[in-house]
């Protein structure tokens, strides 16, 4: 089966590294490791913690456009051609681990290494007793803003999580900072409510948009994972459908239009995203540097903010585990991880790291108070995936102005049905 890939091309080198029982040479003769990844997850910073570790050119990476990597990395583990180290979004490892997809890591990641991850971390890599993944990161998001925009409008940003605009602050800024021509035309729009334009369909937007949900006090699945019903199937969470409708439709603060470098690019004017945007802005558009703000994000009937990143984990089908975990690690270690998190301008997930990570300056300043007081994860169930598209779908699908009623049943119904085949 040919595979819906390119190969990035890395210079191999022949430095030693270290794993298990002692010295082994990264040498041609050395198994290729080949994962499964896509572009905007950065692999030529982890090749860069990878020739640190001195395994650079061990790994080819596989890559395809990020709304292609779930439905791509499903038919490969299908037919028997997955690579030896796949990334995956946190709530997804229960799905790929129930599958049989993966290596439990248990047997080769030392204790001690493991507890340097901060807690989140290491209870997204857990499912049914034992470890699936290491993550690259840990995440959180905020309201990023434009500073000009915002002095231009007559718009305040605030400081604190205790200070966090409601979402009738919220929206009384998207309007205030939606600018239209004279013609009608919106030039800049209030708010880019979710990761990416409604066209995408992936993880990030089911991420963001989750946001929406808990800040009108509801939930997504019951804790023993068997119904949405009094959960995401709740009144509350029909509102928060309908508030986020109404953004594009009925105030039109927010874009419906396919939109690409939109927020540097100053078309939107409020950004709902984490802080691996810094790395994009500081690396793609240096002129935007000093343009942007960060803020809380918004609350409603509660405050929420979100957790859980991508990790790396081991195939099943892989022939060399051993040599996999050891690239695994080389990128996901201490130093691994300083150096991945430091370049992309991502959260680490390891304490080490954290203690020597500059937090006092945005967006950090405010993820370090969000995720002490109101992060959240992502529900944990082996049919997250489904749970995830439906939930999506509903949200993407009203905001190009399908009706309200009408996408939250559907969404309900192809829940609690994979739930019920579970």
């Amino acid at each position: 089966m040919k595979k819906l890939l390119w190969i990035i091309t890395i210079v191999l080198t022949t430095a030693g590294f270290s794993f298990a029982a002692g010295d082994q040479e990264a040498s041609a003769e050395s198994p290729k490791i080949i994962m499964n990844t896509f572009d905007d997850l950065w692999p030529e910073y982890m090749e860069e913690a990878l020739i640190a570790a001195g395994l650079g050119g061990t790994v080819e990476f596989s890559t395809v456009p990020q709304n292609q990597y779930e439905t791509n990395l499903k038919i490969q583990i299908a037919s028997g051609e997955v690579g030896d180290l796949i990334c995956m979004d946190a709530p997804t490892i229960a799905y790929y681990a129930d599958m049989g997809a993966l290596e439990s890591l248990d047997a080769y990641w030392n204790k001690d290494d493991f507890n340097d991850l901060v807690g989140s971390a290491k209870e997204a890599v857990s499912w049914n007793g034992n470890i699936w993944a290491a993550p690259l990161n840990e995440s959180n998001c905020v309201l990023y803003y434009n500073k000009e925009m915002f002095e231009k409008a007559g718009v305040l940003a605030v400081e604190g999580v205790e200070n966090a605009w409601t979402l009738d602050d919220f929206l009384d800024a998207a309007k205030k900072l939606t600018v239209k021509n004279e013609k009608g035309e919106t030039e800049v729009y209030g708010i880019m409510p979710q990761m990416f334009s409604i066209d995408q369909k992936n993880e990030g937007m089911t991420y963001t948009q989750m946001l929406w949900t808990w800040w009108f006090g509801a939930d997504i699945i019951s804790p023993n994972g068997k119904t949405v019903d009094g959960y995401f199937n709740s009144p509350e969470s029909k509102s928060a459908l309908q508030f986020y409708a109404d953004l594009f439709n009925k105030y039109e603060v927010a874009p419906s239009t396919s939109m690409v470098n939109f927020f540097a690019g100053e078309k939107v004017a409020m950004y709902i995203n984490g802080p691996w945007m810094t790395g994009v802005w500081k690396n793609n558009y240096p002129e935007f540097n000093d343009k942007w703000g960060a803020m809380p994000l918004p609350r409603g009937a509660a405050a929420a903010s979100n957790s859980g990143s991508w990790n790396i984990a081991v195939t099943a089908q892989s022939e060399n585990k051993e040599a996999a975990f050891a690239v695994l690690q080389a990128i996901t270690g201490k130093e691994g991880a300083a150096i991945y998190c430091n370049e992309s301008g991502n959260l680490p997930a390891r304490k080490s790291v954290l203690d020597k990570t500059d937090m006092s300056t945005p967006p950090f300043n405010v993820i370090q108070e969000q995720l002490m007081m109101t992060s959240k994860a992502r529900p944990v169930t082996p049919n997250y995936p489904v749970i995830s598209e439906a939930y999506m779908n509903a949200f993407n699908a009203v905001a190009y102005g399908q009706d309200v009623d009408s996408a939250f049943k559907e969404a309900v119904q192809i829940m609690n049905d994979s739930l019920a085949d579970k």
